[in-house]
């Protein structure tokens, strides 16, 4: 019976959105995570999934370069180090694509072709990330 069972949407992540509900406004868009430490992605994924986005997970660069050549992409946030290599090509994939990414990493702003994404320093709220998204998605929307 699924009427017995809550909708995952309703949930409140009070700790993500600083107390504010997230209203599903990524519905239809399908965001890449590539993200290596557990704990981290699984708390973007919930950010992202209560927003109403569809999320692909990559733990590693080897499918994280898969993850990018999914057609129904919007955009992607990338761990610029990840267990097995560092995310340039990934980045240097979604230009050529024309998708719009987020470098997610302790670092500073990783150079190269991760030059043309947006850079959030960890550690930062979920709800600074989902802005960002939507502020890109936006963008491209108007372009």
């Amino acid at each position: 019976d699924l009427g017995s069972h809550p909708d995952p949407r309703s949930r409140s992540f009070d700790s993500r959105a600083n107390g504010e509900r997230m209203n599903g406004q990524l519905t239809g868009h399908l965001i890449l995570i590539a993200e290596d430490e557990p704990l981290t992605a699984l708390e973007m994924t919930l950010a992202f999934e209560d927003e109403g986005a569809w999320v692909t997970r990559a733990r590693t660069l080897k499918e994280a370069l898969v993850g990018v050549e999914d057609r129904a992409l919007s955009v992607a946030i990338l761990d610029h180090a990840l267990s097995d290599g560092d995310s340039s090509q990934v980045c240097e994939r979604m230009k050529k694509r024309n998708i719009p990414f987020i470098t997610y990493s302790g670092y500073d702003h990783p150079g190269g072709p991760c030059l043309g994404g947006v850079h959030i320093k960890k550690p930062a709220s979920m709800s600074l990330l989902v802005t960002t998204v939507k502020g890109l998605l936006a963008h491209q929307t108007s372009n």
